[in-house]
């Protein structure tokens, strides 16, 4: 349907079987990446086409194609939660790069403030990418900020450089925790959840909305349970995702901490750093490193091709920074949740 204020511009919405428009979506995103991050992989085609075909629980996702006289010069996703932040909506904008600066990108961001009003949410958050130094250019930076939207959350992406980790200083790591932490008994798993964890799981994966340092993000508590935490494993596995877990047990059975690396099926070489929480009640007894170091041997062993981690931490998470800085993660990149007011 014809959109916007660019003369010729129309956008479609990706449908699940469209093959064509999901492989559009697929090379406009690749396209991009390689021209704004080219150190990073190209996004895995299987966890792409998962996200049309097996969506995450709990969200309703609307991906549109831009097009010009039948090119692609660009695209957008709405995200709508649906279980909790029935206020928020998250929204994503790619340009083309050799179509970038003729206004593709305010085109896109007016739709997307329109779907989102239209659909009763009152903000619109953005996950932008950032270059490390202040003085380098930010075009997306620069975007955001001329669309009246506010960093709300900055945070910086750190990279682990497999090949450079010193075995001595993950032994020190581990053995310093394990010294702190001998109450404590750790349990592994590759794949989903084992379900006498899962209520666990679940739990602690609801605090990393309420724990973790959100700053002025304007984004309210999850909910998970069992059955919320099954289906968004189920989800993940079936886009091809590949789940290394290592969590941390108490004496009494119950598990209180735990961390989480995500491979994909594709450029096996990169995985990303996820979810780490340890129990408020529990805190203190260096269990955040005792799993982190455990969880990195697990997924090395898992795949030996293994040579970058990449996690990103809020730079108010001062504690779980200087867990990350001290196993060798190095800033890459800077990232901030943008808010925008609707």
């Amino acid at each position: 349907m014809p959109t916007g204020s660019l003369s010729g511009l129309s956008l479609e919405p990706v449908e699940p079987s469209d093959e064509q428009a999901i492989r559009q979506w697929y090379e406009l995103r690749c396209a991009v990446v390689r021209a704004d991050w080219p150190d990073y992989p190209p996004p895995c085609r299987v966890d792409e086409l998962g996200c049309f075909q097996h969506p995450w629980p709990g969200e309703v996702e609307t991906a549109w194609v831009a097009r010009v006289a039948g090119s692609v010069v660009g695209g957008c996703l709405l995200t709508l939660p649906m279980l909790d932040n029935p206020h928020n909506a998250r929204g994503t904008i790619l340009v083309a790069p050799e179509h970038r600066r003729r206004g593709i990108g305010r085109t896109l961001l007016a739709h997307l403030r329109a779907e989102a009003i239209r659909q009763g949410r009152v903000r619109l958050v953005s996950w932008v990418e950032q270059p490390l130094d202040p003085a380098a250019p930010d075009p997306a930076g620069r975007f955001a900020a001329a669309s009246a939207a506010v960093p709300a959350l900055v945070e910086t992406r750190r990279w682990l450089d497999i090949g450079s980790v010193d075995p001595a200083v993950l032994a020190r790591l581990d053995a310093q925790a394990r010294v702190k932490s001998r109450d404590y008994s750790l349990v592994q798993w590759v794949g989903g959840t084992p379900q006498r964890w899962l209520d666990d799981i679940a739990y602690l994966t609801g605090r990393m909305s309420t724990d973790a340092p959100l700053d002025d993000l304007r984004w309210d508590a999850e909910f998970y349970d069992a059955a919320r935490m099954r289906a968004c494993e189920a989800s993940r596995l079936a886009r091809g995702q590949h789940l290394v877990t290592t969590a941390a047990v108490e004496r009494t059975g119950r598990l209180v901490a735990f961390t989480r690396i995500v491979g994909f099926a594709t450029s096996r070489w990169f995985a990303g750093q996820e979810d780490t929480i340890v129990a408020p009640e529990h805190r203190g007894h260096r269990l955040g490193t005792l799993v982190k170091v455990a969880n990195l041997g697990l997924a090395r062993a898992q795949r030996p091709e293994l040579r970058v981690i990449d996690t990103c931490n809020a730079d108010s998470n001062q504690h779980m920074v200087r867990i990350n800085e001290a196993m060798g993660f190095r800033p890459h990149h800077r990232t901030a949740e943008w808010q925008l007011d609707l």
